[in-house]
């Protein structure tokens, strides 16, 4: 048998070793617990004593308080006083981020050399899972109404005489008499806008454009729709307090977000699919006035329109939009000064701080509304005197708590691009995914034991060093998931559970070509050195042709397909490693220049 050589035994050594203080955190406990940090400055002693305090009064028992960088943890020995002392914090007069997590109780030494547990799925954390789609008949009016806008203003500035021009569900028609020919305006529309198809349809007497736009420049908004609104989901899923969430997009039109330990999904739902923003205008007349105006005929308040206040009473206010939610740079939850209600304080952008000072300094003394949009609905949320200009900084009241807090999490984010819908939604609780992880467990612990005890009967001490290597490429896997910070679900337990029976494989081809050398007649060495050698470039070509699957499925797939893949990749890689030069040197670590006539094999 060939010299094995003698840096290869220090590779293997420090693989083993490296991967074993990577895998090591995965054996502490994890406890469910709060982040709690300030929007801008580090969180001082008096807040913290207070926050401990509030849950300590509410009856809400806390394992462990840790200080670190700033941010302190609230350690809880369950999920329960996890969700109670949330909504406790959530309620206090204080502008902080409350953030659901778990802590580990990995020692410091480990947390120096950033060596962390791996994540959990939601299918073995618990929370909510999201399928939301984008709302394409949306998509496709907004783009046939920017077409009817383009084509008219074309149009006029070509001097092109038409009857007249309106929207249809998928298609702008532009009517025309027959006496004007229309070729030239054909032409003209299809050199300026390239992105349009323009047919012509004769009627008697009539001809009619239809200006459609191409199915590319649709995809290609629906496309921009969603990459801005995954965004923007993005930002409302890190206010919601969510650690370690999952957003991805899925398909051309459809977004999937997970959750893990979120279970109020009532507050979640109205958030991610809400496309409410904020109006400020100013109010005009009394009602009476559009009451005498609508009675007449006549319209007296032509500048106004009309709106309910949340009591369901009208109010009458300018058609002009002050500032709206596009304007506002920053929000953040809080309690009016004076009458200790919620309230929403806002900072202005530089040109919505200007058109507010300009307003609001020709207005003291007038009221100014402030108006909740909705897709589905439109009130007003608060009238208030302006007492003097103001521009940049301002204060909204008139909600209750959960109002405010959200209402501050959708003017941080930002309206969505396009409306989106929920057409999926999954719940996982806390003792589901536990026992997930307990079947996932038991289910590669037997898989283990049964492939070892068959490698170990059929190969004998050949296949005792190929369940060592078998229990090393677990340990490779384990460390690979937590040094990245990838996250383990339910599918990517199973990608293990596979890899523990494909692992031995390459295994089973070295020993059987080693079998084979014996047989004709070859020393134990040379059937040693000839077996791995020979067999080397079959088990090259069949893991490389699984590694390339594994690798469409981690590129296409999504959801549990992509955790899977995860998990497969790996698996592949280290169980070359471990198959080939693991075993190989601790086969030469055993037979090695020494004369034996027989090997156990």
């Amino acid at each position: 048998m060939g010299v094995y050589p003698v840096w290869k035994y220090f590779l293997v050594v420090f693989v083993l070793l490296f991967s074993f203080i990577y895998s090591l955190p995965n054996i502490y406990e994890s406890y469910p617990s709060i982040e709690v940090k300030t929007h801008d400055e580090p969180l001082t002693k008096e807040q913290i004593t207070r926050f401990t305090n509030s849950l300590k009064n509410n009856g809400i028992p806390i394992l462990e308080i840790k200080e670190v960088n700033d941010k302190a943890h609230y350690v809880f020995d369950n999920i329960d006083s996890q969700l109670k002392a949330y909504d406790n914090l959530n309620q206090l007069n204080d502008k902080i981020n409350i953030t659901l997590s778990t802590f580990s109780s990995v020692p410091e030494w480990l947390e120096s050399l950033a060596a962390y547990p791996m994540f959990l799925g939601l299918d073995l954390k618990g929370g909510v899972h999201f399928l939301l789609q984008v709302d394409n008949d949306n998509i496709m009016k907004n783009i046939i109404r920017e077409t009817e806008l383009d084509i008219k203003k074309h149009l006029i500035i070509n001097k092109f005489r038409y009857n007249f021009i309106h929207q249809g569900k998928e298609a702008v028609m532009v009517e025309f008499d027959n006496q004007r020919p229309v070729s030239k305006v054909v032409d003209s529309i299809t050199q300026e806008f390239p992105d349009v198809i323009v047919n012509k349809e004769v009627l008697d007497g009539v001809t009619t454009l239809n200006i459609a736009p191409t199915s590319t420049a649709i995809d290609l908004d629906i496309k921009s729709a969603l990459v801005k609104n995954l965004s923007i989901l993005r930002t409302r899923v890190d206010e919601l307090g969510v650690a370690q969430p999952v957003l991805q997009q899925q398909g051309k039109d459809r977004i999937i977000i997970q959750l893990p330990g979120l279970h109020d999904s009532t507050r979640a739902k109205a958030i991610l699919g809400s496309t409410a923003t904020l109006e400020f205008r100013l109010t005009k007349g009394t009602t009476q006035d559009w009451i005498d105006s609508q009675v007449s005929g006549k319209s007296k308040i032509s500048s106004a329109v009309l709106y309910k206040q949340r009591n369901g009473s009208p109010t009458l206010l300018s058609r002009k939009i002050i500032v709206s939610g596009k304007d506002i740079r920053d929000a953040n939850t809080g309690f009016d000064a004076v009458s200790n209600s919620p309230s929403v304080f806002v900072r202005l952008g530089d040109y919505g701080a200007s058109r507010m000072l300009e307003v609001t300094s020709k207005n003291v003394g007038n009221k100014m509304a402030v108006i909740f949009v909705e897709q589905t609905k439109s009130e007003v949320i608060n009238i208030a005197t302006i007492r003097e200009a103001f521009s940049k900084n301002f204060q909204i009241t008139g909600l209750d708590l959960d109002e405010a807090q959200d209402l501050t999490i959708l003017l941080r984010s930002g309206s969505l691009s396009a409306p989106m819908s929920i057409i999926e939604e999954r719940t996982v609780g806390p003792s589901l995914g536990k026992y997930n992880i307990i079947a996932g467990q038991n289910s590669m612990y037997i898989g283990l034991f049964l492939v070892g005890l068959f490698m170990f009967i059929y190969y004998r001490l050949f296949g005792l060093v190929a369940n060592i290597a078998l229990a090393a490429n677990i340990i490779i896997i384990v460390a690979v998931l937590s040094l990245f910070q990838a996250t383990l679900t339910l599918s990517g337990i199973a990608g293990i559970v596979l890899t523990v029976g494909m692992a031995v494989d390459s295994n089973v081809l070295i020993f059987e070509r080693i079998r084979e050398e014996l047989h004709n007649g070859n020393s134990p060495n040379a059937s040693i050195f000839s077996g791995y050698k020979k067999a080397f470039s079959t088990i090259a070509d069949a893991n490389i042709t699984t590694l390339i699957a594994a690798i469409a499925l981690l590129t296409i797939g999504t959801g549990a397909v992509k955790g899977f893949a995860i998990t497969l990749v790996i698996g592949i890689l280290s169980s070359m490693f471990t198959s080939i030069v693991g075993t190989r040197a601790v086969i030469s670590l055993i037979y090695e220049n020494k004369n034996t006539e027989k090997i156990s094999i």
